[in-house]
């Protein structure tokens, strides 16, 4: 009995750390349903094309380092604005969560739209993009996914029907 006890605690913390990490990826999957349509004006404009022509330039270890600092420097406002909620600063918090979250977001989907060619050069990351593709392919292949995407387009069209079209 009490050797059982080790492997039910590894279990519920490997289960709590996995719903604490898909809440936490959820979060930005949320935010990057906002931000592509802004990203998509951004990339209008014309010293964003010159700035797309800058990184072309760039060796594959600056790329990277292009993208990796602002993620270092934006990747904790989200635990930031958690600690902030917890102490009662909920005004703050959202506002540092919501903001940081599109900078980060917008910011870092368009550093890696524009790095990813000199960054698939690195095997180690053409191999981790690859798993990575696949098991988003998997997940949208499972009948939950695509249920969750078309009650998505549910909400999304009775609000806009009804918020937006007054």
């Amino acid at each position: 009995m009490t050797e059982r006890i080790p492997k039910v605690l590894r279990y519920a913390v490997r289960a709590v750390l996995l719903a604490v990490a898909l809440l936490y990826f959820l979060i930005d999957l949320i935010f990057l349903s906002v931000v592509r349509p802004l990203r998509r004006r951004l990339m209008a404009l014309k010293w964003v094309r010159g700035l797309r022509g800058w990184v072309g330039t760039l060796n594959r270890y600056a790329a990277l380092l292009l993208l990796v600092v602002p993620w270092l420097i934006l990747e904790p406002i989200k635990p930031l604005g958690f600690i902030l909620f917890r102490h009662k600063h909920h005004l703050a918090a959202t506002l540092l969560i919501i903001g940081g979250e599109l900078i980060k977001l917008s910011l870092f989907e368009q550093l890696f739209d524009m790095t990813k060619p000199k960054l698939m050069s690195f095997l180690w990351f053409a191999r981790c993009y690859n798993a990575w593709q696949a098991a988003i392919a998997y997940l949208r292949s499972l009948l939950v996914w695509r249920r969750m995407l078309e009650l998505s387009r549910t909400v999304r069209t009775w609000v806009r029907r009804r918020w937006l079209a007054e």
